[in-house]
């Protein structure tokens, strides 16, 4: 839904029926805010986004969540450029110690 405003805004919703556990359901939340991050680049501003949890989402991880955002957003026709390959926005990983 577009908004008034110039920023991208998201929100997840997770309810009950997934788990009756706000453990459980905060756990969720976490992992669809991680899949989302390195797509962010590519969404343009001006948009209220809600992504709601459906009954498998107990099941799943972040990159089954990674990719069903980026074909929901995609179909959408919010997402500008695809997401890199390499994992988005993810740190590469530093051999040297420290």
């Amino acid at each position: 839904m577009p908004n008034e405003l110039a920023r991208l805004r998201i929100g997840f919703v997770v309810s009950k029926r997934i788990s009756k556990y706000a453990v459980e359901r905060n756990h969720i939340k976490r992992l669809l805010s991680e899949a989302i991050r390195p797509v962010l680049p590519g969404i343009s501003g001006g948009w209220d986004i809600v992504i709601s949890a459906r009954n498998l989402a107990s099941s799943a991880n972040v990159y089954m969540f990674e990719q069903d955002i980026t074909k929901l957003l995609s179909r959408a026709r919010l997402l500008t450029s695809p997401p890199d390959k390499d994992g988005g926005g993810r740190p590469a990983s530093r051999s040297e110690g420290t």
